[in-house]
């Protein structure tokens, strides 16, 4: 059975990093027991915050904004962390520090696509911003990124100056939104069936018998 997911999410969605997570457990499971299966993810760009300025702001500053006072930030923040921690992945609880602007990070997500690094580079971009309290927003910490994912560490000035990759990054979002998805992670299957939020790995794996139900 062949399957395409389309996951629209953004590298600031703590429960786009948990679903990733999910959806990636998901796929292994649905491989060892269907090894002849070809299942093929797409990442799709979403900023949470399309409006913020390129350089972002400071995270406290931009958090107090969005869900008022500390306290109720530092319950929301323990809870997520809790869960990612759950599920094993790394997850820090402190607020200080800066919230970027994604849009050039999808960007440089789509392009990793053609190495076939995507799925890694965005795994990393979630680290940084979530477990380790990097600057997303910092050319360096960038360049620092693609390196590790194995990818060329000057991309981010190509990507910068590739209009029509930037052009498509607009409309991938744009289309999303027109199709109704406002909040993230929202995963499509073969275009057909859709999933919001980041749910548990066995309703993915619902999704994929429901779809070899209806190619048998």
């Amino acid at each position: 059975m062949e399957t395409k997911i389309a996951v629209y999410s953004d590298m600031v969605c703590p429960w786009c990093y948990i679903g990733k997570k999910r959806l990636e457990d998901a796929v292994e499971l649905r491989k060892k027991s269907h090894p002849d299966d070809t299942i093929e993810i797409e990442w799709r760009a979403f900023q949470l915050n399309p409006d913020l300025s390129p350089e972002g702001e400071d995270r406290v500053l931009h958090m107090t904004r969005k869900f008022g006072s500390m306290d109720r930030i530092k319950m929301l923040v323990q809870r997520v962390a809790d869960i990612a921690t759950a599920d094993g992945l790394p997850f820090s609880v402190e607020q200080a520090g800066h919230q970027p602007n994604t849009f050039l990070l999808h960007a440089l997500v789509r392009k990793a696509k053609e190495f076939g690094k995507d799925s890694v580079l965005s795994e990393l971009f979630f680290k940084k911003f979530f477990a380790d309290g990097k600057n997303l927003s910092d050319p360096n910490i960038i360049s620092e990124t693609l390196k590790e994912a194995g990818l060329d560490e000057n991309l981010l000035e190509a990507v910068k100056n590739d209009d029509a990759l930037l052009q498509e990054i607009q409309e991938v979002e744009m289309r999303g939104r027109q199709l109704g998805v406002s909040g993230v992670p929202f995963f499509v299957f073969n275009e057909k069936y859709a999933v919001s939020g980041a749910q548990e790995t066995n309703l993915f794996l619902q999704v994929f018998d429901q779809l070899e139900k209806e190619n048998s």
